[in-house]
């Protein structure tokens, strides 16, 4: 039985008490900042406890009937280095509240409680935590389990502000006239960029076009997800040897080691069918072996994340462990050359227990030496140098606790001993909801802390395997999206800020926009869209609420008819009244009907999938037998999703339907669609991506100019570098020099690049690869380098370019004419041959698949394959509006057509039915994206990558608008035209050779 206390803390005024030496560049960073509470016991509220005063008569008390637990949380508003927290107490009630309470920081994941032992003063009056290291927060927490209430009267939280963090002010858009600045590169190194620009995983099934985005995203590294259950299940290993002792594990793992694919220990018929046979079915979900063929095929290199938390300190159980991990690894370094791994994802997440240090020191211990074991046998049976390297702590957040232990034990061996080597090789953590300022020095802090703690003070390199500018969970509450200039901007100062920080590696979180458990139809934090096994098109399928009959008593009448009026955007949407607690919108066919599926649009439109002003707590009815019933499966609760797509296990029979919502306030509801189709009736299994989002540009940006540790030369610039980055890289392989320049502010700059001190003739191309709010990555501009060594640029406001200028001697400048041009269109004109057509329409419209137009360009450029440096494809025209339009451009190696008989049904790899390119990955490849405007112009895409990887003597490369996501329809009615050789402004392929 616990018996509750209660305990007072207020100041007294210690004439005898030791005082308190505090750092002169800290101070008290919780001084006046906003609190949260429990609960208040009348006038004592909660800000007096951070308000300086220290008196008997002014604290903080919980109220006197609430129960345990209490709390009290301290927003610091910006991230601090926390060096000590200092409680004072009633004397007498200090040790009752040591004994008591847990005090905990936010370390971007979870609450944490921190590692510090609390002492007394002599009169017992000061809890003093004294933090080392020290930690980083922007939030501190005290938090009692027992005690009947509790009074604080002043909470100091003694820290410094992290530098390099902006403002919230300077986190606004200052805009006005472009301004000009001179960039200055020099050949001076002054370090190195990433070693790896990398993704975490998202689907991986065979058939899909999933390689062929990761080709294209230039990316070098992917963190593949295994976990012990389901990779190497203790099922499919021996588990009758006796091991009770150090010697017996020993001599098992030898016995093991001499013959690793045949022996007693591994069931390795059962492990292989798993890999190659078996689907994974989890969140990610993918064949293993299929995706480690891929990967190599790529030369992107595997970081194979294997999660196990379960480990007990006694030999069997390690014996057993130790199996599965060489296993595994085994098997991943034979078959995908894979050489480096990672144990127990975030275990200091609550989602891990969290782990105890001790026992995840167990889990590495084995771990580390059985994947490196592994690596080293594949080496020596296969002939193969793959050097084993392996990643920790993997934890969430700042969690400086956890960083001191695990690199104070990096020397400790799992037989007792100190070891001559460490434990991992490369540091690893995971960071979240930070702008780019918020990594001004992060690395360089962790390595401090690295360097402390290591007992050989060494430096290890440091990545991070998890980032994101926001979680998920806070992402889908804001109106942002991947796709937005504030997100996409500061995303790219997030890579600047960690080049500038020599971080080793970013694994970007996540790939693609996959289910799980909690988001039931996908995060909003993927990089690419993807079907989630079921390519459901609205467009395709007739929608039985087209302006049917709509009434409700809980919103304005005259708006009614917004629900079914087939326009979902935020001009025709419906408001409730907000004294209603429950809206009731009725809808009615006029006839009975199947119905099998809908599609419920609420709040405002941001974005793809999720706002914070959608409708959270909903449910379906159907009308039958003279009474509203509920439509099974249709209860839905704490809905993420402005667009709700839900299908019936069985169709109902219906003339009306029933939406009933329970969210408190006023709800906006922009469409609700009804379709016959059940589950029964969608494609299954398709895990294709169907798109990318401008992140995912500036990533591959990125990855094309700064991953392998290229050599980084000196940039400076004249301009206020506040929110404007710029770096320049050497790649020695291609022999180009890159430039990242990022302009997350208001304004235009007018650049002059002065590269006199490099290595770059005069009259070389320069190409300008450019994310804007306008542009998804396609070159904006493509100019030569000026006989100044010169070049000038415009940077636009909130844009990311990459620049690349080959190094080198002049280049010859060619321009191949484009050989066969031609469009096709679907539906009733599948069949029909539009080669005289005086322009090339694009469009996609899956309600009228004959307004679906696909356009075809054929390049030959013979011999000069061989010799060229840099390709851009060159196309002028417009949309038929001023919105920006988007479409994908796929090259097809050796593939040629007759622009005379083309049509929709023999175009090469067309989808039969709707405006889909198919094989993409086998036969075709991603070239890149083009937008367009109302405005006649100029598109140039660089098409340098797929040269190189899929040399070919012609080239045919398709333009086509595709379905994204299922309820896409942004530009139906809308096309875009290009020129022709039969008409004006026809393609070309602008490439350079070397003379």
């Amino acid at each position: 039985m616990i018996t509750k206390i209660k305990i007072s803390l207020y100041i007294t005024f210690l004439i005898a008490s030791t005082p308190i030496i505090v750092n002169a560049q800290t101070e008290n960073v919780a001084l006046n900042k906003q609190v949260k509470v429990s609960s208040v016991d009348g006038n004592n509220i909660a800000s007096k406890a951070v308000d300086g005063i220290k008196n008997a008569a002014n604290y903080w008390q919980t109220e006197s009937k609430s129960s345990a637990p209490h709390f009290i949380e301290i927003d610091l508003h910006k991230y601090n280095k926390i060096s000590k927290i200092v409680i004072y107490v009633l004397p007498g009630e200090a040790e009752k509240l040591r004994k008591d309470i847990t005090v905990q920081y936010w370390d971007d994941s979870n609450w944490t409680p921190i590692n510090a032992t609390p002492t007394l003063d002599k009169n017992k009056t000061i809890i003093t935590y004294p933090i080392n290291p020290n930690l980083v927060t922007f939030m501190v927490r005290i938090e009692s389990k027992n005690a009947s209430s509790i009074a604080i009267s002043e909470i100091e939280v003694n820290g410094s502000l992290v530098t390099g963090q902006a403002s919230a002010s300077s986190l606004k858009l200052k805009t006005g006239k472009p301004q000009n600045a001179i960039v200055t590169v020099t050949n001076k190194n002054i370090g190195k960029s990433f070693k790896y620009v990398g993704y975490n995983q998202g689907y991986f099934m065979p058939g899909s076009n999933v390689s062929a985005w990761l080709g294209y995203s230039q990316v070098n590294s992917l963190r593949v997800w295994t976990s012990l259950s389901e990779y190497a299940p203790i099922k499919d290993f021996n588990q009758k040897n006796e091991v009770n002792k150090l010697q017996d594990f020993e001599a098992l793992k030898a016995q093991l080691r001499s013959s690793p694919e045949k022996n007693d220990f591994i069931n390795w018929d059962a492990l292989i069918h798993r890999y190659e046979v078996e689907v994974d079915e989890s969140g990610n979900k993918m064949n293993f072996g299929y995706a480690l063929d891929e990967l190599k095929k790529l030369k992107i290199e595997a970081v194979l994340q294997i999660n196990e938390r379960k480990f007990e300190d006694n030999w069997k159980d390690k014996w057993e462990h130790w199996q599965r991990f060489y296993a595994l690894a085994y098997y991943a370094a034979k078959k995908g050359n894979t050489a480096m791994f990672a144990m127990q994802n975030e275990p200091n997440h609550k989602e891990s227990g969290p782990m105890k240090l001790p026992n995840w020191m167990i889990g590495l211990q084995i771990a580390s030496d059985a994947v490196k074991c592994a690596v080293e046998d594949v080496n020596k049976k296969y002939d193969k140098t793959l050097t084993p390297k392996f990643v920790a702590p993997i934890t969430a957040g700042y969690n400086t606790d956890w960083w001191a232990y695990v690199v104070s034990h990096i020397r400790d061996g799992y037989d007792g001993k100190k070891m001559d080597k460490d434990l991992f090789d490369i540091f690893s953590t995971h960071s979240y909801n930070q702008p780019a300022s918020g990594y001004a020095t992060r690395t360089s802090d962790i390595n401090d802390i690295i360097k402390e703690n290591h007992p050989l003070h060494d430096s290890l390199p440091i990545v991070y395997t998890e980032i994101g500018r926001w979680m998920n969970s806070l992402l889908i509450d804001k109106q942002e999206t991947y796709d937005s200039p504030s997100v996409f901007t500061e995303w790219a100062g997030i890579y600047s800020n960690n080049l500038k920080n020599h971080t080793y590696g970013m694994w970007a979180f996540k790939f693609a926009n996959t289910v799980s458990s909690t988001y039931m139809q996908g995060i909003k934090s993927g990089h690419h869209l993807t079907w989630q096994g079921q390519r459901i098109v609205e467009d395709a399928y007739k929608n039985l609420a087209l302006n049917a009959k709509v009434s409700s008593k809980d919103g304005n009448e005259n708006e009614l008819k917004f629900i079914t009026d087939g326009n979902k955007s935020d001009i025709s949407t419906w408001y409730s009244d907000s004294t209603s607690t429950s809206k009731t919108i009725d809808i009615d066919f006029g006839s009975v009907q199947s119905i099998g599926s809908m599609s419920i649009y609420s709040g405002s439109s941001f974005g793809v999938y999720t706002g914070p002003d959608r409708v959270k707590d909903w449910q379906l009815q159907y009308w039958s037998n003279n009474k509203w019933q509920n439509i099974p499966g249709a209860n839905i609760k704490d809905s993420k999703y402005v667009r709700y797509f839900i299908t019936f296990k069985n169709q109902v029979k219906t003339d009306k339907i029933r939406f009933i919502s329970t969210d408190a306030g006023i709800i906006k509801l922009r469409e609700i669609k009804v379709f016959a189709q059940d589950v029964k009736d969608f494609k299954s299994d398709d895990y294709d991506v169907s798109g990318l989002h401008r992140t995912g540009e500036v990533l591959r940006l990125f990855a094309t100019g700064f991953k392998d540790e290229r050599p980084l030369l000196q940039t400076t610039s004249n301009a206020d570098e506040t929110k404007f980055d710029h770096y320049t890289s050497y790649d020695e392989k291609s022999g180009n020099y890159y430039m990242w320049l990022v302009q997350r502010d208001g304004f235009d700059y007018n650049l002059k690049i002065n590269l006199a001190d490099l290595n770059i003739t005069a009259g070389n191309p320069v190409i300008a690869q450019t994310v804007s709010p306008n542009l998804y990555g396609e070159a904006s501009q493509v100019s030569s380098v000026a006989t100044d060594k010169s070049v000038e640029i415009s940077l636009p406001a909130q844009s990311v370019v990459l620049l690349t200028i080959p190094a080198g001697n002049v280049l010859s400048k060619k321009i191949a004419n484009v050989n066969n041009d031609a469009n096709v269109g679907g539906g009733i004109d599948r069949t029909k041959n539009y080669s005289k057509d005086k322009t090339l329409q694009i469009a996609l419209n899956a309600a009228d698949p004959a307004k679906n137009k696909v356009a075809y360009l054929n390049f030959n450029i013979g011999e000069d394959t061989k010799n060229v440096k840099q390709m851009v494809l060159s196309v002028y025209g417009k949309a038929s509006t001023d919105t920006t339009f988007r479409i994908h451009v796929y090259a097809i190696p050796n593939q040629t057509f007759d622009e005379n008989k083309i049509n929709w049904d023999n175009a090469p790899l067309l989808d039969i039915t709707e405006a889909l390119l198919t094989q993409v990955g086998t036969k075709a490849f991603v070239a890149g994206e083009l937008s367009f405007d109302g405005t006649d112009r100029t598109h140039y895409l660089d098409v340098t990558e797929v040269l190189k990887n899929h040399p070919a003597n012609n080239y045919t490369f398709v333009l086509i608008r595709e379905t994204r996501h299922a309820g896409d329809d942004e530009d139906k009615n809308r096309s875009i035209s290009i020129g022709t050789k039969e008409g004006k402004n026809p393609a070309q392929l602008i490439y350079w050779i070397n003379k």
